[in-house]
């Protein structure tokens, strides 16, 4: 993020005011800071949900303008703190992502078990084949964290070099935080990760700590 300022349509308020961030390559950053500073909207500039009023978003060099908006979010992706809850089988949870033809259940399966999902299919009536959510009669509702851990096998299964996550162990007591930290290293190894957090343990993890104050 190079000199960004940012206000959202409709508004006055700058929420990212001369902002300079820099994550190098293959390292885990964690940004830190109160509510309202603009944590967030440093994803929905790195995703092109906006662009900046001044300054620029780059990838190695490269405003994010220059690439199209299908390339760009093949880079990234993203795991907000409440991830979508999609009314399908586990396995299609989990290959959502597939981008070079239909998936095989073996890389389901590792997908799964890197996150720690496959502890959920194995509860399921259905197993892999159990539809999740309450929308159809046969579906299955998930906690919080469950539907975080589905979120995270996703990304596995994406393997897209920047990784964002937001607020990703909200909803975890201090075991499965522990647990969950020791999955996501392995996830973010050789890859770029931002993990935008309140909770120092979480925070703890990365290779280098940003704290936001006031944009």
């Amino acid at each position: 993020f190079r000199n960004v300022s940012f206000h959202y349509p409709g508004t006055d308020r700058l929420v990212l005011r001369n902002f300079d961030l820099h994550i190098p390559c293959g390292r885990v950053a964690a940004i830190l800071g109160p509510n309202g500073v603009g944590k967030s909207t440093l994803i929905k500039l790195l995703c092109r949900f906006y662009d900046p009023d001044e300054g620029s978003v780059e990838i190695d060099g490269h405003c994010l303008k220059e690439y199209s908006l299908v390339e760009l979010r093949q880079f990234v992706s993203v795991l907000f703190q409440e991830p979508v809850h999609y009314s399908a089988t586990l396995s299609e949870n989990v290959a959502l992502a597939a981008r070079n033809g239909p998936p095989s259940d073996a890389q389901i399966y590792a997908a799964a078990k890197a996150a720690g999902a496959d502890r959920i299919a194995r509860r399921l009536s259905e197993g892999y084949q159990s539809i999740l959510g309450r929308w159809f009669d046969a579906g299955h509702e998930l906690s919080v964290g469950e539907w975080q851990c589905i979120a995270l096998a996703r990304a596995y299964f994406r393997k897209s070099p920047i990784l964002v996550l937001d607020e990703p162990t909200s909803a975890l007591d201090p075991w499965a935080e522990a647990d969950w930290l020791n999955r996501f290293r392995r996830l973010a190894a050789g890859r770029t990760a931002i993990v935008i957090t309140h909770r120092f343990s979480t925070a703890m993890a990365a290779d280098r700590i940003y704290v936001m104050s006031e944009g």
